[in-house]
């Protein structure tokens, strides 16, 4: 069975980010002004200023869940894949679901593929819980592995996004 569930979250993955990729930059240039009710110190989709720079870093993203899950079927070792999961779900909730609703009051890219990708993603946590058998103490540090990696990825790229950007488009126009 977690031979099948390990290709879900990054599935799901796909399906939530394609949502940020296609909406993220117009919103931001239009509401970004606009932000309201609660200060905060991080802007949604960082530094991003280019939709390839943008992609790019959700490309990266991905290649860090799809080694997990490759990871995973071919070696049988789960547990990375298992925290990069949970921060996966943590990040739909905190950050999309309750924080940045809470911030602007309005839709935000990815809020709406965040409500459809988290039961499911939850799902898959729970069912790879019960099959892989782990301790309290295993589950807690893969999370706290899977968190803090995903964690600082994230905000690496949030800080580099507009520089990535530029490293895309000069790339491009090479060739």
């Amino acid at each position: 069975m977690m031979n099948e569930l390990v290709w879900l979250p990054p599935l799901l993955f796909i399906l939530h980010d394609m949502e940020e990729i296609v909406w993220a930059l117009a919103w931001k240039r239009g509401e970004i002004g606009r932000k309201r009710y609660l200060q905060v110190r991080f802007t949604p989709f960082g530094t991003a200023d280019s939709t390839g720079g943008f992609s790019f870093c959700v490309y990266e993203e991905l290649l860090i869940l799809t080694a997990a899950s490759l990871l995973g079927r071919c070696c049988g070792f789960y547990g990375l894949w298992f925290g990069l999961l949970a921060a996966n779900i943590l990040h739909l909730v905190v950050l999309h679901l309750v924080g940045t609703t809470l911030v602007y009051r309005s839709y935000v890219p990815g809020l709406v593929t965040a409500g459809l990708t988290v039961i499911p993603a939850v799902w898959v946590l729970i069912r790879a819980e019960r099959l892989l058998g782990y301790t309290g103490w295993q589950l807690t540090a893969w999370v706290v592995l899977g968190v803090a990696i995903a964690g600082g990825n994230l905000r690496f790229l949030h800080r580099r996004a507009s520089k990535i950007g530029a490293w895309v488009e000069r790339s491009m126009a090479d060739i």
